[in-house]
């Protein structure tokens, strides 16, 4: 694709490693398992593979350890055409990020994330990156990193008048400068009521979540729904944005590739709307494959989709 949108994403690497099993094991059970993978994983990571694939030129910063992992990663984001000019290695002998994904028989699946190295992208590496940010349409983070550096990273970008997007996952508390800083999140329903301060199973409907959200200072509030699609809140617009109907193999990094593919679409002046059902889109069609990288679809699968 010619004439690619710029876009900076900063996050974290991790390396994923996935098995099936019929069901979780309950505390102190061992259940066999089947299928076992070591992949590419991280939120950061995948949401700027997303975003390449989708069609974005992305720009990318994180800390990878100084391991075969790290290495690892390197050779994908050559592969994937994502800059990572400012994907730094670890100065203290922090290790590379690991997860421990578990998926049972109905796609569901459950993470454990050890982010190690992830932690030394510092404020000064969010400076060394700010020339190249002012260049791009959009910042995108997610919180696996220093909650120190996303801060400053998003006030930076309201004072640059550049768009900060935050995918808020994992949950974490944040505070309301934060929230005061961000063009849009992109929370899934839980994560979207944790943030509301409700419990994260409250079965308040969506839309008053996204209402609660927005009036927090966020310009664009986008609540992921899972097959469902997403909920779209603006200043203008409160309405669900419905998914496809997919079979369902992996849901593991649909969020992520919705998010990423989201903003290629929404940094390329789509509509807010169109942005939406794109990034719906991609994310169906990458929980319809096993893996978290290898099932996210480049530019070619969602536009022949739409």
């Amino acid at each position: 694709m010619s004439n690619r949108v710029k876009i900076a994403v900063i996050g974290s690497y991790a390396v994923g490693m996935t098995i099936c099993a019929d069901h979780f094991p309950m505390p102190g059970e061992t259940v066999p398992g089947r299928d076992f993978e070591i992949c590419h994983g991280g939120k950061g990571s995948n949401q700027a593979v997303a975003a390449s694939r989708a069609g974005g030129q992305v720009v990318y910063g994180t800390c990878l350890g100084r391991d075969s992992f790290g290495d690892e990663a390197m050779k994908l984001y050559k592969k994937e055409n994502v800059d990572a000019n400012f994907v730094k290695r670890s100065e203290t002998g922090a290790a590379t990020g690991v997860g421990l994904i578990y998926v049972n028989e109905e796609g569901e699946n459950e993470i454990i994330i050890d982010f190690a190295a992830n932690k030394e992208f510092r404020p000064e590496d969010v400076d060394r990156m700010l020339p190249v940010i002012k260049e791009c349409k959009l910042l995108l983070m997610q919180l696996e990193g220093s909650m120190e550096t996303i801060v400053y990273a998003a006030k930076k970008c309201k004072e640059l008048g550049i768009p900060f997007f935050l995918n808020p996952a994992p949950y974490t508390p944040l505070p309301e400068e934060l929230l005061g800083s961000c063009s849009c999140i992109t929370p899934n329903q839980t994560e979207a009521r944790q943030l509301a301060g409700l419990n994260p199973d409250d079965p308040i409907p969506d839309a008053q979540v996204a209402e609660m959200l927005y009036k927090k200072g966020i310009d664009t509030v986008i609540i992921t729904l899972g097959s469902g699609g997403s909920y779209l809140k603006t200043s203008t617009i409160a309405e669900k944005i419905p998914g496809i109907s997919v079979q369902a193999v992996d849901t593991t990094g649909a969020g992520d590739t919705f998010t990423g593919a989201f903003c290629v679409a929404f940094a390329e002046g789509k509509s807010i709307r169109e942005a939406v059902r794109f990034g719906n889109i991609a994310a169906g069609l990458a929980v319809t494959r096993f893996g978290v990288v290898d099932g996210i679809p480049c530019r070619e699968d969602i536009e022949t989709y739409v």
